[in-house]
């Protein structure tokens, strides 16, 4: 009966997806700074997944049982280590928790299974981070993974602490050195110095790190636009405007958070618009019985799906076939865990978030070769 404080692997997935007499899911974001009403929250949803449970006339037996997981859960010392959101999977035999620093959707669910839904998009949505917080005076650089809030990076700054030392100035207000710099013109020759510099030393400690992490910027104008300009490393650059001298670290990791889905959705939507170029050779599925035969036979390299939808059945892995029934399991989840088993890549979406030409709103994939 684990709280785990990282993201689910494979084995993970697969065991969640094994049937209970009764399953109950629980998403819910948590707040670090408010323990008890993250603890209020979580009960009260727990509560309502009671509630449903006894509203189907399962055995008193097993609603006691569920009960005593949710209160071994809620005795354990979950509540000094909350981050982002926390998912709780209770069953009459025992429980699962993760604690996320991502804010996933507040569900309640209750079925013979776990949905396991935004789980998958946690672990296939890519949840890391740079930041660059950028002012006159001065500069830090932060890093945000998926089991972890932002933190500061020890970077060495000397020379270029803030845009006084970069420039060699006591104050970029001094207009009494010789070949003195004035007015404007001469405040943004100082300014641009500044921010030369300091992406240099940007791209100098990103060397060696993932090109596709994004660095989020957090800057006021003029310095927002001129580093967006001298802006070297590779990375995506992903602007927050405004002054970051007063933000605190957990501040910064909110901002970041709240902006990954947009910037996420974004690539996957140029994703799976180049995933439509294989159409023409047969390497592009996009009904999902064709992509659970696909997935038997090992054909699907990536998958883009919407986690939202309600497709429910039944599914052989072995031949691909699948049956629909409204009282089954979660298709799109069963062909996932299968897609991941096989070192394909899968891409979790929400509505709308996918506008390429061809997408049916449900799922795509692309083939490693043609169905036969």
């Amino acid at each position: 009966m684990p709280t785990r404080y990282r993201l689910p692997d494979l084995d993970d997935l697969t065991r969640l997806g094994k049937p209970h007499e009764r399953a109950l899911t629980i998403y819910a974001p948590t707040d670090p700074a408010d323990r008890p009403a993250s603890r209020l929250a979580l009960k009260s949803a727990v509560d309502d997944a009671l509630r449903q449970v006894r509203e189907t006339g399962v055995r008193p037996a097993v609603e006691d049982a569920l009960r005593a997981q949710w209160d071994a859960f809620a005795a354990s010392d979950v509540w000094s280590e909350l981050a982002g959101s926390i998912a709780l999977f209770l069953a009459e035999d025992g429980y699962e928790a993760y604690v996320l620093p991502n804010i996933l959707q507040p569900q309640v669910q209750v079925g013979t299974r776990y949905d396991i839904g935004q789980l998958v998009r946690a672990v296939t949505t890519p949840q890391e981070a740079y930041a660059l917080t950028l002012s006159a005076d001065g500069w830090n650089l932060w890093h945000a993974t998926a089991t972890t809030r932002a933190v500061e990076l020890e970077i060495e700054r000397t020379g270029i602490a803030d845009v006084a030392e970069a420039t060699n100035r006591a104050t970029v207000r001094d207009r009494d050195h010789v070949r003195r710099l004035v007015g404007d013109e001469g405040l943004k020759v100082l300014l641009s110095t500044y921010i030369r510099r300091v992406s240099d030393a940007v791209t100098a400690e990103l060397r060696g790190v993932d090109r596709d992490i994004p660095l989020f910027l957090f800057a006021a104008q003029p310095l927002l636009d001129l580093y967006r300009n001298a802006h070297a490393s590779g990375h995506p650059l992903v602007t927050v405007q405004g002054s970051p001298d007063a933000l605190a670290g957990h501040e910064i990791d909110e901002a970041i958070r709240v902006r990954l889905p947009g910037h996420n959705a974004a690539q996957v939507d140029a994703l799976a618009t180049r995933l439509m170029d294989g159409t023409s050779g047969g390497l592009v599925a996009h009904d999902l019985a064709d992509i659970a035969r696909a997935t038997a036979s090992g054909a699907v390299s990536t998958m883009v799906y919407d986690f939202t939808a309600e497709i429910r059945g039944s599914l052989d892995t072995a031949s691909g076939a699948i049956a629909y029934d409204k009282d089954g399991y979660d298709l799109s989840s069963m062909i996932v865990v299968q897609v991941l088993a096989q070192g394909g890549d899968v891409f979790a979406v929400r509505p709308g978030e996918i506008t390429a030409p061809g997408w049916n709103g449900t799922a795509m994939a692309g083939l490693r070769f043609p169905l036969a």
